[in-house]
């Protein structure tokens, strides 16, 4: 594991202006009061451990900056044993990529209401034997579990950890039927984790990659015509999956198969699916007479196999995030956080499930008018023992 404070992850970048950087400063200068405080206290060993595994990283990775113990100890192996066992702290929207001039991506923090700018030229990976040039990446695809997948400018799958700076890049798919696969979601499980990769044409064909034996395999298939299978949630061992036309499929992780859950879709555009506390979330747009009018949020209540609103976008949000003419938008979701997007406007809204709240999100630093960035639009959770 390899990872550094000062390169993986900064709260401001070269087009912040110089106001970003004098609180930057403060910030760090708070850290190293508050570490010194914490060093008078005489806690045993083991208790640190636990304190600083409960950290969120940004702010671990301040501490890393001003105490060498603290960093000693976050390199040990029994302070990954306590770290393994905490839950993620915080949640990441990692929403814009400058791959043209710096190679580094934004990740906007809900926690904080603050972007941080993180450096993907230092991702490297001792069981990379490849030029650093054709890690370099092309597209972001999916993530879970403080892992990412993206596709590198050879056309190449990588796995990421874009808080440990470690990568790997996956070997060729299998062959699926006429159409290209394509990687539909990782689920992190333990110490290992899986993708699932699809192909559509008359029949959905699946293949999963498994890290422990770093080798794909064919793994189920399901009868019907289906455009595309959209994005995916994992819960109680499935992936539940969206396709067009409007349907919820289902696969089991263990058992390689696929069927077809008996719930009535309502009929949405852009629709994605989450999972939170437990349960499925579905979030769309609603026309009328061809025009979007409005996005709402649904639960699925398992009881009766139906989807009940839970609420809709304030109308005076809305209008600002549609200007007037809306007709297609993304989400990306984790944790119970959704944020709305569009691919040609920097114009973004957020909602909490747990909180009922609604929000925009300040300026990107990579937006420019130099500098347009292009889209990431992948949300994870950091951790510093997810292993590619």
């Amino acid at each position: 594991m390899a990872f550094n404070s000062e390169e993986v992850i900064s709260n401001k970048s070269e087009d912040v202006e110089e106001s970003a950087g004098d609180k930057c400063k403060v910030v760090v200068a708070r850290e190293q009061n508050k570490a010194l405080e914490l060093q008078a206290v005489d806690l045993p060993h083991h208790l640190w451990e636990n304190i600083l595994a409960r950290l969120p990283i940004s702010s671990l990775f301040r501490m890393l900056s001003v105490c060498r113990a603290w960093n000693s100890m976050v390199h040990s192996d029994s302070f990954m044993t306590v770290y393994r066992k905490v839950p993620p702290q915080d949640v990441y929207f990692v929403l814009f990529a400058d791959y043209v001039q710096r190679n580094v991506v934004a990740a906007y923090d809900p926690l904080d209401n603050t972007w941080a700018v993180m450096n993907l030229s230092s991702i490297s990976s001792s069981s990379c034997l490849c030029s650093e040039a054709c890690c370099i990446f092309r597209r972001g695809v999916v993530s879970g579990g403080g892992l990412v997948v993206a596709e590198n400018r050879k056309g190449s799958y990588v796995v990421c950890n874009l808080f440990t700076k470690t990568h790997k890049i996956l070997p060729a798919m299998l062959p699926m039927n006429n159409n290209s696969p394509y990687v539909v979601a990782i689920v992190v499980l333990s110490r290992e984790y899986k993708i699932l990769a699809v192909s559509t044409d008359d029949t959905i064909t699946s293949q999963v990659y498994d890290s422990q034996t770093n080798s794909w395999k064919m793994s189920g298939s399901f009868d019907g015509r289906f455009a595309m299978v959209g994005n995916a949630a994992h819960l109680d061992g499935f992936l539940f999956c969206l396709s067009y036309p409007d349907n919820l499929l289902a696969f089991d992780l263990d058992a390689g198969t696929w069927h077809l859950v008996e719930v009535t879709m309502p009929p949405l555009v852009c629709p994605h699916i989450m999972e939170h506390d437990g349960s499925l979330i579905l979030v769309g747009g609603i026309e009328e007479h061809r025009v979007l009018k409005k996005i709402g949020i649904w639960e699925l209540d398992e009881s009766v196999k139906q989807w009940h609103i839970v609420c809709t976008m304030p109308d005076h949000l809305f209008s600002k995030f549609s200007h007037g003419n809306l007709e297609h938008f993304l989400t990306v979701a984790l944790c119970g956080k959704i944020c709305f997007y569009k691919n040609y406007h920097s114009v973004i809204f957020m909602y909490d499930l747990s909180e009922k709240k609604w929000w925009g999100l300040p300026p990107c630093p990579l937006d420019s008018r130099i500098c347009r960035p292009t889209w990431f639009g992948l949300a994870l959770e950091p951790r510093l023992d997810a292993q590619v």
